[in-house]
C-alpha cells in the first residue's frame, strides 16, 4: 500500500501531452486517481470518453466547466458552471466537457477516472 500527500503531489506534476493540463496518477487499479493543475489563462479542451465517468473534487481555485454531446458531427453545448474549492461533480461517459481556468490563482483539482481515460479513450472534439 502506498499512501500519498496531494499538497506534496502537487509539487511534482507534469505536463499533459495534449492540453494545458499539469497531472500525476497517484493509483493504477480499476479506478485511477490523479491530482491535477490548470495554471491562470489555460484550458483543457472538448474531450469525451465512451466508458466510465470521471469524479471531480475541487481543492483550490476557481474555473469554468462547459458540458454537451456529441450530435452528428457537431457538439451541442448544454451547460456552463462555475467551479471552486470544494465543488464535487460528476462528468457521465459521452459527456463532452472543457475547463478553463479565467482566475488568476492555480485551478487545483483531485479525479477519479477508469485507467483509460488519459489513454485510448480520450477523444478531442
Amino acid at each position: 500500500m502506498e499512501i500519498f500527500n496531494t499538497a506534496h503531489v502537487f509539487s511534482l506534476l507534469q505536463q499533459d501531452e495534449k492540453s494545458d493540463i499539469t497531472l500525476r496518477r497517484l493509483t493504477e487499479s480499476s479506478v485511477s486517481i490523479y491530482v491535477a493543475e490548470l495554471k491562470p489563462g489555460k484550458k483543457l479542451p472538448a474531450h469525451y470518453h465512451h466508458t466510465g465517468g470521471e469524479i471531480y473534487q475541487v481543492v483550490s481555485g476557481e474555473g469554468l466547466m462547459e458540458t454537451g454531446w456529441v450530435e452528428g458531427t457537431s457538439v451541442v453545448w448544454t451547460a456552463s458552471f462555475p467551479i471552486k474549492a470544494g465543488d464535487v461533480f460528476e462528468v457521465p461517459p459521452a459527456m463532452v466537457h472543457k475547463l478553463c481556468n479565467p482566475g488568476i490563482e492555480a485551478l487545483r483539482l483531485i479525479f477519479f477516472t477508469p485507467p483509460s481515460h488519459l489513454g485510448e479513450d480520450r477523444v478531442f472534439v
